[in-house]
């Protein structure tokens, strides 16, 4: 995993990349997030995470995702301060993502830059700057 191993050249071991870890976050649908992948200040011991604890969450839309689901996420994660947001994007390239990066500015996210298949990006969205191709993170 890409974050892992930028946490790690960062030498911050206070920080965790984590998949699947629940954080409580309202929204008119939902009583928490699960994000595919968050970076998080905490050891993941279990249990629901408060939404300080939360630094990046990466969500993985796939075609089937409602545009209110991705809106109800952008704007539960904004709203309870998260700094850093990407969404992957299965859609635009069948064989690899796209990776788009934003970066909390007020209580909206801005793009912060977009990761095409091919292109080695660093985004510096996140709380250690990451490099890699998107092309690279499809098996």
């Amino acid at each position: 995993m890409e974050l892992t191993v930028a946490i790690r050249e960062a030498g911050r071991s206070d920080l965790f990349a984590v998949t699947a870890i629940g954080v409580e976050i309202s929204a008119e649908r939902r009583n928490a997030f699960i994000p595919d992948v968050a970076v998080i200040d905490t050891k993941p011991i279990g249990g629901v995470l408060k939404p300080e604890n939360l630094l990046l969450a990466v969500e993985i839309w796939s075609p089937g995702d409602s545009r209110r689901e991705r809106e109800d996420k952008r704007t539960g994660y904004a709203e309870a301060g998260i700094p850093f947001f990407w969404t992957v994007h299965q859609e635009r390239f069948p064989s690899a993502p796209t990776v788009v990066a934003h970066r909390l500015d007020g209580e909206r996210y801005v793009e912060d830059v977009t990761a095409v298949p091919g292109t080695s990006v660093t985004i510096t969205a996140a709380p250690v700057p990451v490099t890699f191709d998107p092309a690279n993170l499809w098996p």
